[in-house]
């Protein structure tokens, strides 16, 4: 589980620095703080968030359509998706808001996601901004333009891909630093990327992306465990590469709606 992962790193730095304050002999009294501070923070995402004041000023709102975008920065895909994520986002009225690629577009399809997200945001005021063909150029240009503007979330839900992203940390940091602007009271998820296979690349990548959040605004979470099985084998019923229906399978969108339960309790009310 996300918090079950994010508790062990934590315990693991906790354990790096107290051997260093405290001489051998009492590494043993570490480890013992180092194993309470994993317990006392596994419910950690279902704490009460304290009130903060927010004294940033988001920037003026820009509402540019696809025409206004520069000449093959956006698919034609992504670009009919942007004309419609601005209207809805003038509306306003959003509490939750998801921006990605295909696998957050995901959540809306029929036979995929979108029977979860009927029963876990059909009552809430949530946006899916995700889109096919998202690029951290195209997808900044988005955030610049409309696509967070008009309303005031309470949760970002940022979903990192595996494709198209070849420096992580430096883009996601400027997407993060985009969405501080805009929606300074928002707490952001950072989803790591989803495994699609056995390879180890996507963990790689998660390990570096780990840094970007901060415990307080940001925080990254790393669910890869759970595409696989208890013996070790990748489980296509998460992530299928065969037939018609490749891709995010209904089961994995059940996984990321468990796993965002206790964020939605602490900051969507």
């Amino acid at each position: 589980m996300t918090k079950f992962h994010m508790t062990k790193m934590t315990a693991k730095r906790t354990t790096a620095i107290v051997g260093v304050v405290f001489p051998s002999r009492c590494r043993a009294v570490a480890d013992v703080a180092a194993v309470g501070l994993a317990l006392c923070c596994a419910a950690w995402a279902r704490q009460p968030e304290p009130l903060a004041t927010q004294t940033a000023t988001p920037p003026q709102a820009v509402w540019t359509l696809t025409s206004g975008a520069p000449k093959g920065l956006l698919t034609a895909y992504e670009g009919e998706r942007h004309d419609r994520f601005i209207s809805r986002a003038r509306s306003g009225e959003i509490d939750i808001v998801f921006f990605g690629s295909t696998e957050t577009e995901m959540w809306l399809w029929r036979e995929r996601g979108l029977s979860v997200w009927d029963r876990t945001f059909g009552t809430r005021k949530a946006a899916d901004f995700g889109t096919q063909g998202t690029r951290s150029s195209s997808l900044q240009w988005r955030m610049r333009n409309g696509e967070l503007d008009g309303y005031t979330a309470k949760l970002v839900v940022l979903q990192a891909q595996i494709g198209g992203f070849d420096d992580y940390v430096p883009q996601y940091s400027a997407i993060i630093a985009e969405i501080r602007a805009r929606q300074p009271q928002a707490k952001i998820l950072l989803f790591g990327i989803f495994p699609r296979n056995r390879a180890r690349k996507w963990s790689q990548a998660n390990a570096a992306l780990y840094a970007l959040g901060d415990n307080e605004n940001v925080f990254f979470i790393d669910i890869g465990d759970r595409f696989f099985r208890p013996d070790g084998s990748f489980n296509n019923e998460m992530w299928n590469y065969a037939g018609p229906d490749v891709g995010m399978q209904k089961r994995a969108f059940e996984v990321w709606a468990e796993e965002l339960q206790p964020w939605l309790n602490r900051f969507v009310r």
